[in-house]
């Protein structure tokens, strides 16, 4: 039942965000390369893709999206993003990340996202029994997004994101974390 209770108060989490800043219409600078803020809640390795569970909890995730610059068009225009995944639980990695987002509006107000980059984390990086065994302090972060545009910038996504360094290190159990996130674009 854990990762339905970790599901469910992350859904709360993103709903409750969505609708204490759906009054806030921050402005934007002309000058400014910031393109989107996001909160929100993640269930911490959720169960779903493993058996084995050696950290759990509760994060929160936080990220920047800035404009794409000119030089990306080639490669479909995505966004640098700046973000953290904080754990709440003492033992739990935590992941600071960038990388690259691309989204697309498939249908009315619904969109997809991805994105790619690097991440380091304050994990364990040697054997351990109790935690997940990271390999090194770097890691490789992807991410994939469901979302829902909700009017006037407000986005509402079920996000999918995973960090393991693709076996680059003797030992890489990975994380792979899901939950809801608010974001405003600009």
């Amino acid at each position: 039942m854990k990762p339905v209770k970790y599901i469910l108060s992350a859904a709360a989490f993103g709903f409750l965000s969505a609708y204490l800043f759906s009054a806030a219409t921050p402005a934007r600078a002309d000058d400014s390369i910031l393109s989107e803020v996001r909160i929100g809640a993640m269930d911490h390795e959720a169960s779903l893709f493993r058996d084995e569970v050696k950290e759990d909890g509760l994060d929160i995730n936080g990220e920047l999206l800035f404009d794409s610059p000119d030089w990306l068009d080639w490669a479909g225009a995505p966004r640098p993003h700046l973000g953290v995944t904080a754990a709440t639980k003492s033992g739990s990695a935590s992941f600071a990340y960038t990388g690259l987002s691309w989204d697309w509006n498939f249908w009315g107000p619904l969109f997809v996202e991805g994105a790619l980059g690097a991440a380091l984390h304050n994990g364990e990086t040697g054997d351990s029994s109790t935690e997940n065994e990271m390999g090194c302090a770097w890691a490789f972060h992807e991410a994939g997004s469901l979302g829902y545009m909700m009017g006037q910038g407000h986005r509402l996504m079920l996000t999918v994101e995973h960090f393991s360094n693709a076996g680059l290190c003797d030992l890489n159990e990975g994380i792979t974390n899901v939950g809801m996130r608010y974001g405003y674009r600009f």
